[in-house]
């Protein structure tokens, strides 16, 4: 049985999980763990010594999924996102806000990155919540919102005088999309999100061009307040798990001659990949 503490990192998301023990959990601290998660959408653990397994037991159990085993099987080789390792992922380059493959029709629900080597003053991840966003929109904009749709789309979007030659651009064959509301409900605790990005949100679909970029921009505005951003500073052992869809990350530009900054990627749960590509990477400009 592991004793923690929870202790809230922001008034409106992110909660630190204090003197967690890597055991195999009872069903009252499970119970606790998925419910902080619900409510908070990113939960920290410091100073964890743990491998892939175990952390992948940790995010299915956020979630109460039951992994089967043939997907643990296809699953073995582990991913890194690494500026070091020669089959990182995402090794260089900046990335703008957004959750991972919310192009896609079903994105996975969970996201969790494990320090394995951490040389400061490594990059950190930054967060915002989609959840406190949708629940603080301002009334006008809230009401210029309702009923529209927004598209969706790989790659990373660039608008206006957005500062381009760091951004790390995956390359793909085929542009893949979906489109969703702009208060979009979540699929797993029916709480509103607001489902735009700065990396793949193209346009509002009900209106015209200008007034698409307008109201996306003040969308953007509210959402990415640097007031309500939190920025994680990367440690050896630690771990962020967080809901990829009331969550969004981003981080600044990662240099490939820089500090080691190799993180270990486990979702949850596995999702179906047919006619999903695997992108290539390349800096813009």
């Amino acid at each position: 049985m592991s004793q923690f503490e929870i202790r809230d990192i922001t008034p409106d998301f992110g909660a630190e999980i204090v003197g967690f023990e890597p055991v195999e959990l009872d069903p009252e601290e499970r119970d606790l763990l998925r419910r902080t998660f619900d409510e908070r959408g990113l939960l920290v653990f410091r100073d964890l010594d743990i491998d892939r397994d175990y952390q992948t037991y940790l995010v299915d159990a956020l979630i109460d999924y039951d992994r089967p085993a043939d997907a643990v099987k296809q699953k073995q080789r582990e991913t890194l996102v690494s500026n070091k390792e020669p089959e990182g992922n995402a090794p260089f380059g900046r990335l703008l806000f957004h959750s991972d493959m919310m192009w896609a029709a079903e994105p996975f629900q969970v996201l969790s990155l494990y320090g394995v080597e951490v040389q400061p003053p490594a990059v950190p991840t930054a967060f915002v919540s989609t959840v406190a966003a949708w629940e603080t929109l301002p009334k006008d904009l809230r009401q210029r919102v309702e009923n529209l749709h927004v598209v969706n789309v790989t790659g990373q979007q660039r608008r206006g005088d957005e500062e381009e030659e760091d951004l790390l651009q995956p390359i793909r064959e085929h542009e893949q999309s979906v489109t969703t509301s702009v208060g979009h409900a979540h699929p797993r605790t029916n709480r509103t999100i607001l489902y735009v990005s700065q990396m793949n949100t193209r346009e509002i679909v009900e209106l015209s061009h200008d007034e698409s970029e307008e109201l996306i921009e003040a969308l953007f505005n509210h959402l990415y307040d640097p007031a309500h951003v939190f920025k994680h500073e990367w440690r050896e052992g630690d771990l962020a798990a967080w809901d990829n869809l009331a969550i969004q990350h981003a981080r600044a530009t990662v240099k490939k001659e820089g500090p080691v900054r190799t993180l270990r990627k486990v979702i949850s749960p596995i999702p179906s990949m047919a006619g999903i590509e695997t992108p290539k990477f390349s800096k813009v400009g």
